[in-house]
């Protein structure tokens, strides 16, 4: 039997792994996975193209993961490929075929709507198609017959969660290939919120086997991993599990990124100190602050108890953000307002705000009356009013979002956000509320369209330049505007340096004499020099005193700043006239000789080309 697998992922990008689908391969027989094909599909992609290349491979067979962002995409293609090939198996499972299955299965003409976990049920369900007996004898599934639907009860769960086969040691997925990988290290979830369907089918967490973990890592470290996406609901609970696994990635893959997923109540300061020895970012899931709307979805929320544990990670300087919901139950505009200003006044390093989804298959969605609750009956299944909640009120949440991640998450501007702030005494929302009427009125952007949220940082540095140097225009503090502009210019050179590639000692021996004195070097490509109006070195330590006194204190002397990076850390340091004459002039077409012809003696030139070269700021032509 040939088999396909098939994932339409939500967009390329370095997540878009199909680990379900690998679950689902490695979980069958080794002869089976002979004859199984996994392939991945993008938004790109035309219906034809994706039934072309399904077809091609012959199957018997073709899977696909369902999911709230390609259900629809799925449903066309299997309506497509049925058509082109009537007597192929087509068969849907993930996440949309447990939570929605009496409604999909009359969407399109699947043979089989399997629910529940796949490693459990998909081996099975292979042999019984293979084999030709009847389906009825197996849990978890779902089909027509006769115009009718008919089901089998829910499967259990599989009795051996910790030693389920692993889809990377199985060499079903290769991390060689990949820019990052998924890594699921258990499954379901604790905490039973209303809105959520990670709990819903099976009890608690399962944790996924040790020496499975740890040889997954090896893996990925000896495969040249740069990044991980770790798949866990609240990796930090149990709190000792969490505080193990941290060990774990520091003693194994120091030099990996990780990003996880986290709940603040389970942090304490020996957590907080071994995350900042992590290469890390922490998501946590804030949802919102209003006590009100966290009961009615059953969450819980301390908010001096979640600032002290935020405070934790802030001393160890370890990267963190928030998730937040609008349109929770209880909750309206306003709180939702003090809930972003609440969240940005704690610095995360971005804050990720989307509205509240009504997934099939949730307790919300059981309870939609009782909330007042209308929402859209197709995915992404998206809030449209409720008791607390009118339409008008949520278009604004929507636009305050799209603001928010445009100003503050992509324009990177969590360490100069408290200053702006501070300068024109406003709290975040309202900051952001008015840059949003700004655009609109200038017709910058469309925030509303999805090439808002593709701008370039570039792009977004120069939005964020004209707003703020228009806003203090506007209040009369135009004495101001160089000094805020250095403040931007800095971070945002910082910003783009950080992203760039270390600038490395030389390791050749130095050059001296003739050789150093006429070559024609070139300054390293990741190096920047970037003029300021006021002394770079001053305005580095603003962060102690607020612009008004800034510019009281300094007069605009002018500089000129490097950056580079070295290793994981950047530096940005004042260059003397003639380091930068000698930077700024070494583009291969000029030797030390000619630059500092008759401006430096050449004993202190030497000296200074001579340092430039061993540190690898300026490198001989390609």
């Amino acid at each position: 039997m040939n088999i396909v697998i098939a994932t339409l992922h939500v967009r390329r990008s370095a997540q878009a792994v199909p680990l379900a689908a690998a679950c689902l391969a490695a979980a069958l027989p080794e002869d089976r996975q002979r004859s199984t094909c996994l392939i991945d599909f993008f938004p790109e992609h035309s219906l034809d193209e994706m039934t072309t290349q399904i077809l091609a491979q012959d199957p018997d067979l073709v899977a696909c993961p369902t999911y709230v962002w390609n259900r629809a995409q799925v449903v066309a293609l299997t309506q497509a490929l049925h058509q082109a090939k009537p007597d192929v198996q087509l068969v849907a499972g993930g996440p949309e075929a447990s939570g929605d299955h009496l409604k999909l299965a009359g969407e399109a003409p699947w043979l089989i709507i399997a629910r529940g976990e796949g490693e459990a049920s998909f081996p099975r369900l292979v042999e019984t198609l293979d084999s030709q007996e009847s389906l009825e004898t197996l849990p978890g599934l779902t089909w027509v017959k006769g115009g009718e639907i008919q089901t089998t009860p829910e499967q259990p769960a599989p009795q051996h969660w910790a030693t389920l086969p692993s889809p990377w040691l199985t060499r079903r997925l290769d991390p060689v290939a990949r820019e990052g990988v998924l890594w699921e290290i258990s499954r379901g979830c604790t905490f039973s919120c209303d809105y959520c369907f990670d709990a819903r089918g099976q009890e608690g967490v399962h944790e996924l086997d040790w020496p499975r973990l740890e040889a997954e890592l090896d893996l990925f470290v000896a495969a040249g991993v740069s990044q991980i996406w770790v798949l866990d609901s609240t990796f930090n609970f149990p709190p000792t599990r969490g505080l193990a696994l941290i060990k774990l990635l520091l003693a194994k893959a120091p030099h990996i990124h990780f990003h996880i997923e986290a709940k603040a109540e389970f942090l304490d300061r020996d957590m907080a100190h071994l995350l900042g020895e992590l290469p890390c970012s922490v998501q946590f899931g804030l949802q919102s602050s209003n006590p009100e709307a966290l009961k009615a979805v059953h969450r819980s929320f301390d908010l001096g108890h979640f600032v002290h544990q935020i405070q934790l990670l802030n001393a160890e300087s370890v990267v963190y953000g928030f998730d937040l919901i609008y349109g929770l139950p209880n909750d309206n505009y306003q709180s939702f307002r003090a809930s972003l200003d609440m969240a940005i006044q704690l610095a995360p390093n971005h804050v990720h705000m989307f509205p509240l989804a009504i997934l099939p298959g949730t307790r919300l969605a059981e309870q939609q009356e009782r909330h007042g609750l209308q929402a859209q009956t197709e995915p992404p299944y998206e809030i449209i009013e409720s008791a607390s909640w009118s339409a008008e009120d949520l278009t604004k949440s929507h636009l305050l979002a799209a603001t928010t991640d445009l100003f503050y998450n992509s324009g990177r501007a969590v360490a100069f956000f408290p200053a702006l702030l501070q300068l024109l005494e406003e709290t975040p929302s309202a900051f952001l509320e008015h840059f949003s009427a700004w655009v609109v009125a200038t017709k910058q952007l469309d925030l509303c369209q999805p090439e808002a949220t593709s701008a370039s940082a570039s792009q977004i540095y120069q939005l964020q330049q004209e707003y703020l140097s228009w806003r203090l225009s506007e209040s009369g503090r135009q004495h101001l505007v160089a000094a805020l502009q250095d403040l931007l210019n800095y971070h945002y050179h910082y910003a783009e340096t950080l992203l760039n590639t270390p600038v490395l000692p030389l390791e050749a021996q130095l050059p001296a004499g003739e050789e150093l004195w006429q070559t024609r070097w070139h300054t390293a490509p990741q190096i920047r020099l970037v003029t300021f109006t006021y002394e770079i070195v001053d305005l580095m330590d603003m962060e102690d005193f607020d612009l008004e006194t800034f510019a009281e204190l300094f007069r605009p002397v002018g500089s000129v700043g490097m950056f580079l990076r070295r290793n994981d850390e950047v530096y940005c340091e004042s260059l003397t006239e003639d380091f930068h004459n000698l930077m700024g002039s070494c583009d291969g077409s000029l030797t030390p000789q000619q630059i500092f012809e008759g401006t430096l003696p050449r004993p202190a030139a030497e000296e200074l080309v001579s340092f430039a070269v061993a540190e690898g700021l300026l490198q001989r032509r390609p």
